[in-house]
């Protein structure tokens, strides 16, 4: 029902049981691309056309090839002769106006829209934001499989924009059904789905522990008032200590997303600063009540 093309790191997915599908996802625009989808219609599919191609977000690794993908359908002119004229592959996605290309016409896509491939083949739509505003998961209901996008990732942690939404995304692929397996952007295919996205819950909630605990050690790094409030780096230099200095920054940035969250929460207190990094941060609550 599926074919994955996989090129410089981006998953790309050919959807559909019957002679249509849908593509999901587009890679980056590299040239090598066009060629793999020629191969993968024309030799391991028989022929088979696209009739939707479909963004899971505006990263430029899952959109990156639109142009390249359109201009290769109009030219190869994949729907039947007996189509009618103009009915080639549409272009779908959820609107993210901040980042989509004005010059692209998308379709937007909705928060639990079904997406009819075939007459086996019912894709239905997530908004599952954290990761970008717009991000999307996709799950296929004849296979029980769930298409994450950027959202879980077949190896490692994913990045985000904003932890409080992705947390919550999570939880809501977690709820959606017992039991899937998962097609992630990035990386090899996740048999137990669950258990995966479990363990991204888990992890960011023991950061967050460990966050807290940072903030509660008023003895951690250094005893004098002064450091009774920390900022991101001062909790970077704790949790990160055993890793090299150069990606304190990077970890930094994680750090911060976490306080907003926490934040959020009412766990933390952020101190007056211009800029974010430069605030310093207290826990909200009494050490008894962690």
């Amino acid at each position: 029902m599926l074919k994955c093309l996989t090129q410089t790191g981006t998953n790309t997915y050919l959807i559909g049981k019957g002679p249509q599908k849908v593509l999901l996802d587009t890679g980056e625009g590299i040239p090598d691309y066009i060629p793999l989808l020629k191969n993968a219609l024309d030799k391991e599919l028989q022929g088979a056309t696209i009739s939707k191609v479909i963004c899971s977000h505006w990263h430029h690794d899952h959109v990156g090839g639109v142009s390249d993908v359109l201009r290769f359908l109009a030219e190869r002119n994949l729907l039947k002769d007996s189509e009618p004229s103009g009915s080639l592959a549409s272009l779908h996605k959820f609107p993210c106006p901040e980042h989509d290309d004005p010059e692209t016409r998308f379709e937007d896509v909705k928060d639990k829209q079904e997406i009819n491939v075939d007459d086996q083949t019912t894709l239905i739509a997530l908004h599952t934001p954290g990761h970008t505003s717009d991000h999307c998961s996709f799950y296929l209901k004849e296979e029980n499989t769930l298409f994450t996008g950027d959202c879980v990732l077949g190896q490692g942690t994913a990045v985000f924009e904003d932890l409080s939404a992705y947390i919550k995304s999570l939880k809501r692929q977690l709820d959606f059904v017992p039991s899937f397996k998962i097609y992630p952007g990035h990386g090899p295919v996740i048999v137990d789905g669950p258990s995966k996205i479990r363990e991204y819950i888990n992890h960011r909630l023991d950061r967050e522990n460990q966050i807290l605990a940072v903030l509660l050690d008023k003895d951690a790094s250094d005893a004098s008032p002064s450091k009774a409030n920390k900022t991101a780096m001062d909790i970077v230099s704790v949790i990160y200590a055993a890793y090299p200095v150069s990606l304190h920054p990077a970890a930094e940035h994680q750090v911060l997303l976490h306080l907003k969250k926490l934040e959020q929460d009412g766990k933390v207190k952020r101190g007056t600063a211009e800029e974010m990094s430069d605030a310093t941060w207290e826990p909200s609550f009494p050490q008894s009540s962690l």
